[in-house]
This record gives structure tokens, C-alpha cells and sequence, in this order.
């Protein structure tokens, strides 16, 4: 490709627009896609497009981000690859970038085509407008090749522990450079081991699916990008190597030894078959207590100060809000976790129990925040967090609403709500000291 920021653009789109023409006239279709040797998507059978391209897979397209500075269109042709379900690495390589299709694909009417660019334009209006056509191969229309060691360890849900660590270090209201660096170090590693641990118990107990939305974890297994036996030396051996920094950690400030106990106990018995927290209807409140006190406090503990009451109550809002994730994922995958023989707090509240559960978790949480300002007034910044409200109320209207297709990716949407609640919580009291110590 003669411009890598077309390889960039297409990588980064999750859409394209689809043109063709049958017996009735022209007609468009929006689709999720993915690249793999082309643009790889799914169409209905007995549809429009589907019959189309049939008699005549010509076709025309335009990809771009909603942006008028750089965008594509082109034309080419289209193959039709067949059922979903068989085909292993198109269908992991479109459902890792776009996890949303297997709502169609679990509803049993689509087939996977493949569209063969012919022609690919480019139009640049970022700087002097122009427009060219691009030079490619075939190669070059593939996804970023995944770093498999990184995606094995679900690196984007590192933000969640991090963030409660840093929630932790404000909390202190001070910061000991090197066992805070070190701490983070740890806790990512001894996350991201605990990730890669619970994939490997739930993929040879078959709780994980290749037609699973949030029951496919990393995919790394599902997708036979590693093997299970590598999955679990590789999570043993990070996780040996963050208890060797806890044990350092400890040493140096033996207040955090029950928040380490806690935080090993918690992982370690979370997925274990059959006896695990997750099977038990224990796992949101193991996650609650290892993610909220056991992190938030654990760091203010390493940073030498005093837990009181008011930080208590800050933990658990946020052990919380990290639950609300887990519950929505536990949700909509309820009859997929009683086939496999888990029980969660989803199934023993059933439908209408964990609508309420779920809506309890978002708002109780602010409630907590209030009452830990109304125990220490200099906990006002994180009231900050109150500016997540609008996005509470929207998670509140999917939960309510049965028919909404967005409750299929209510997880996704509440894990995007619970970072803003902390990254808000975290910038206003940040703001706080700065101008408290510094200005």
C-alpha cells in the first residue's frame, strides 16, 4: 500500500457501506466487517444483498470514520465463504474486531462472504485535497496480527485494576515512588495471569464457545492461537513472578500482607472447576472484594496511611461498579452458564432479580461516594464522579427494556461507564491536590 495511513483507516473502521443493483434498482447496506485477504462480513440469507450479489457480485463500497479528512471507495467482487459456525479462522478473525455479530450469527440466518477489492480510491482532504488510486495486494488486507502472549492476559481490562490503584495512591493523599511503580507492575501482571487462568478453566470445561459473545474471553483458545497447556504455564509462571513482588511488597510494609492473602484467594479460586467462586454464585463478591477494598485500600495501605471508614466506603463503590461489568456479562449469559453447570447470582436471582441487582449496583455506588464525603469533607473531589450520571441513567433504560438488542452488550457498555466513573473520580481528586500542594 503506497499510503499506511489507508492500511490504518481500514483497520481501524469497524463499518463499510455496501452498493449494489438487482431487478429492483440499486439498493445499500451498512455491515460490521473485519480484513482477512479482503473485507470479510456477514449477510442475511434470502436477503436483498445476498440475492444480489448472487446474480451479479459486483459490487461497490465506502469505508470511512465519520470523518471528512481521509476516506476510501472502491469496487470489487464478492464470495460467499458459507456458514459461519464452520469456518473457525474468519469467524474468529471477524468476531475479535467486532464481538457484536454473534448476535447474527447465533441467530442462525447469515452467511460469511468475502469482498475481493478490485479498486480501492482514495480520497485525502487532510491537508491539500487529492485523490488517487491506491496500490495493494491482497496481503496487505488483513488485521494487525495479534500479539498472542498480550492478548492472552485481556490487557484492556487492565484499566480497571490500575485505576483502583491510583484511586488508592489519592486516597493516601501520598505516594512512595518505587512501591507504587512496583505495585502496578505487580498487579498487572498477577491480573492479567488471573485472566489468562480463568480462559484456561473455563475452555477445558467447555464454558467457553466459539460462538460465545462474552464467553469466549481473550479467544486466544477458542481461535487455536495457543495452546491450552502453553495458557497455563504462562499464567503460573506471571503469576509466581507478581507473589515474588507482593512478597517484597510485604516486607516493606506488612499492612498489605491481608489484602495480598485476599486478592490470591480471590483469583485462584475463582475458576476453578466445579469448586471455584464462579461456580458457587461467589464470583461478584470475590470480584467486589478484590477489585474495590482489596486494591483500593491494599495501595493506601502500601503508601503508609490510616484507612478510615470514608475510604471503605469509596472501595466498595468501586468493587461496585467493577461487579456491574461482571453481572451484565453474567446476565445475558445465564442459560449459556446453566448448561455448563455454573451457577451465578444472575441465575439464582433469575430475570427480574438481576434487573434490580443490576441497577442497584450503578446507583448504589454514588450513594456510597456521598456518604463517604458527608464522613471526611476533603473527599469532596471524587463527587466528580457524579458527571457519569447521564450514562447511569441510559444503562438503566437498556436494562429496563428486554426487546433492546443493546442489552446483548450491556457488559461492554457498563465497562465503558465504569471507567469513566473512575477515571472522573480520579482527574477531579488529582485536580484537588494539585492545587491544594502545589498551586
Amino acid at each position: 500500500m503506497n499510503d499506511r495511513r489507508v492500511i490504518d483507516l481500514l483497520r481501524k473502521a469497524k463499518t463499510m457501506n455496501i452498493s449494489v443493483c438487482d431487478d429492483q434498482g440499486p439498493w445499500g447496506i451498512k455491515v460490521y466487517y473485519a480484513m482477512h485477504d479482503g473485507f470479510i462480513f456477514l449477510l442475511e440469507n434470502e436477503g436483498r444483498t445476498l440475492k444480489a450479489v448472487q446474480k451479479n457480485p459486483i459490487v461497490s463500497f465506502s469505508i470511512d470514520l465519520n470523518k471528512p479528512d481521509l476516506f476510501v471507495q472502491g469496487e470489487g467482487k464478492i464470495e460467499i465463504l458459507g456458514d459461519p459456525t464452520k469456518l473457525e479462522r474468519e469467524r474468529g478473525v471477524l468476531l475479535s474486531k467486532v464481538p457484536e455479530d454473534i448476535l447474527f450469527i447465533n441467530m442462525g440466518n447469515v452467511v460469511l462472504v468475502r469482498l475481493v477489492p478490485e479498486r480501492i480510491r482514495v480520497t485525502d482532504m487532510s491537508d491539500e485535497p487529492k485523490k488517487y488510486y491506491a496500490d495493494f495486494n491482497l496481503e496487505e488486507l488483513n488485521e494487525k496480527e495479534p500479539v498472542k502472549l498480550l492478548r492472552a492476559l485481556r490487557p484492556w481490562s487492565f484499566q480497571m485494576s490500575v485505576s483502583a490503584m491510583i484511586l488508592g495512591v489519592l486516597l493516601a493523599r501520598k505516594i512512595v515512588v518505587p512501591l507504587f511503580l512496583l505495585a502496578i507492575l505487580g498487579i498487572i501482571m498477577v491480573h492479567g495471569a488471573f485472566n489468562a487462568l480463568s480462559d484456561y478453566f473455563d475452555y477445558i470445561n467447555k464454558v467457553d464457545l466459539p460462538n460465545g459473545m462474552g464467553s469466549a474471553g481473550s479467544r486466544v483458545l477458542i481461535d487455536g492461537l495457543v495452546k491450552p497447556r502453553f495458557q497455563l504455564a504462562y499464567s503460573l509462571f506471571l503469576l509466581t513472578a507478581s507473589l515474588i513482588i507482593g512478597v517484597y511488597l510485604a516486607s516493606a510494609r506488612a499492612s498489605i500482607i491481608p489484602f495480598i492473602i485476599l486478592g490470591l484467594v480471590a483469583g485462584l479460586m475463582y475458576g476453578i472447576p466445579k469448586v471455584g467462586l464462579k461456580w458457587l454464585a461467589l464470583g461478584d463478591l470475590g470480584v467486589m472484594l478484590a477489585f474495590g477494598p482489596g486494591i483500593v485500600l491494599g495501595t493506601e495501605s502500601l503508601m503508609g496511611a490510616k484507612i478510615s471508614m470514608a475510604s471503605v466506603l469509596v472501595s466498595v463503590a468501586i468493587g461496585m461498579v467493577i461487579v456491574a461489568v461482571l453481572h451484565a456479562n453474567n446476565w445475558r449469559d445465564m442459560e449459556d452458564d446453566k448448561r455448563a453447570g455454573i451457577k451465578t447470582v444472575a441465575i439464582l436471582l433469575g430475570e427480574k432479580g438481576s434487573k434490580a441487582y443490576y441497577i442497584a449496583l450503578i446507583w448504589l455506588s454514588y450513594a456510597l461516594f456521598a456518604l463517604a464525603v458527608f464522613l471526611d469533607r476533603t473527599y469532596w473531589p471524587i463527587l466528580g464522579s457524579f458527571l457519569t450520571i447521564p450514562w447511569a441513567y441510559r444503562l438503566t433504560k437498556i436494562a429496563m427494556n428486554p426487546k433492546s438488542w443493546k442489552r446483548k452488550i450491556l457488559d461492554q457498555q457498563t465497562g465503558f461507564f465504569t471507567a469513566l466513573h473512575m477515571y472522573f473520580s480520579i482527574a477531579f481528586m488529582l485536580f484537588a491536590l494539585i492545587v491544594l500542594y502545589v498551586v
